[in-house]
């Protein structure tokens, strides 16, 4: 019943007459291909450009134009089939058609690609940073105005800025703007995806924290107001992306930084520039922040209140010797970005003087209230 009647024959080519077959550009197969589990050094820095991963870049652009709405965002999990085949080709440098994978497998792409870093955004040695986090007194006490909330949200912004960031290399701080540019355009369409910046923190933030110590990366998770965790930093940089990341805004969207007026929109223009080959990466210049200077917190004045503005750098503060950004020797200005080389585990210290002056200015909201 399975008989098939064939009217002609085809015997096939001899092996030594075969004519070898060629690989599309789509389809380079080796280990160079690699981008899951590969360090962002390898990946993003080229000759002071930085790049951002393709998986990373297409991902963040589908979502922007076809997942703002979908409900649920970055919490549903994908068939696994579809995850493993998308994660392989990317791995294998072939096209990857994620209108036909689906939402889901995009966003989980971009979590499972921070999550396979092989150092993470943040990991024990940053732990120590994170918990200097000034706290917010909203779940503690009743009845707080408005302006003494807005006035520790401004706080805890300033330390993420300028004490958390810094403590991370170039291109972690590169990659992590345009991702939060994303995520902050989705916390905006909350109303139909039902993820604001606490459900999107609770949801990044075991992506983030990684160290030997398993218990001690789920506790540093949570989310709160009153926690100074890894979660609350994700919570903040969702909700005050403009700020928190006002140097690294500067690199990718140039002179047209400061007269920009949504930013993130912007941010994500430029990674659909980036996937159409209009624009090969982001040259940062100057491209390095040399190491802050640790400097007694006796030595500088309590700051005033209410709390600079975000263009303004600790190190300008008057009667301080030796900043903590500091200019070089010869006189020329702070550079922007942390010197990659200097930035070992060991070199990632707490700034006591960023960090006591963030306590002070919360202590004096508190007491003012």
């Amino acid at each position: 019943y399975n008989m098939k009647v064939e009217h002609s024959l085809r015997v096939p080519a001899s092996p030594t007459s075969r004519q070898p077959q060629r690989l599309s550009q789509d389809t380079i197969v080796g280990p160079d291909t690699q981008v899951f589990g590969v360090s962002l050094d390898a990946l993003m820095v080229s000759n002071g450009w930085y790049t951002l991963p393709r998986p990373v870049r297409e991902c963040i652009a589908f979502i922007n134009h076809h997942g703002l709405a979908a409900e649920g965002l970055f919490r549903r999990s994908p068939p696994s089939t579809a995850l493993r085949s998308a994660k392989e080709g990317y791995n294998r440098n072939q096209a990857v058609d994620l209108s036909l994978a689906g939402v889901n497998v995009a966003a989980v792409l971009l979590k499972l690609f921070y999550r396979e870093l092989p150092e993470p955004v943040f990991g024990g040695r940053n732990y120590e940073i994170i918990r200097a986090l000034p706290a917010s007194p909203r779940s503690e006490t009743a009845g707080e105005s408005s302006d003494v909330a807005m006035q520790m949200d401004s706080v805890r912004a300033r330390y993420v800025e300028e004490v958390v960031l810094p403590s991370l290399k170039t291109e972690y701080r590169m990659l992590l703007c345009f991702t939060f540019a994303l995520l902050s355009v989705v916390a905006r369409n909350e109303a139909a995806n039902r993820m604001n910046a606490y459900n999107l923190a609770i949801v990044w933030a075991p992506n983030f924290a990684r160290s030997s110590n398993p218990m001690l990366d789920v506790s540093m998770c949570a989310v709160g107001p009153g926690a100074a965790t890894v979660g609350s930093v994700v919570q903040i940089m969702v909700q005050m992306f403009d700020r928190v990341f006002s140097q690294e805004l500067k690199a990718v969207l140039g002179s047209d930084a400061d007269a920009c007026v949504d930013k993130a929109a912007a941010v994500l223009e430029v990674v659909d520039r980036m996937n159409s080959g209009q624009l090969e990466g982001v040259r940062v210049s100057p491209p390095r922040l040399p190491p802050r200077k640790a400097v007694s917190p006796a030595a500088r004045p309590t700051p005033p209140l209410p709390p600079r503005r975000a263009t303004e750098s600790i190190a300008s503060m008057e009667g301080v010797e030796g900043s903590a950004v500091g200019d070089d020797e010869d006189g020329e200005e702070p550079q922007i970005f942390a010197d990659a080389e200097s930035e070992s585990p060991s070199s990632l210290a707490v700034d006591p003087v960023a960090v006591a002056e963030a306590k002070s200015d919360a202590k004096d909201v508190v007491a003012e209230s």
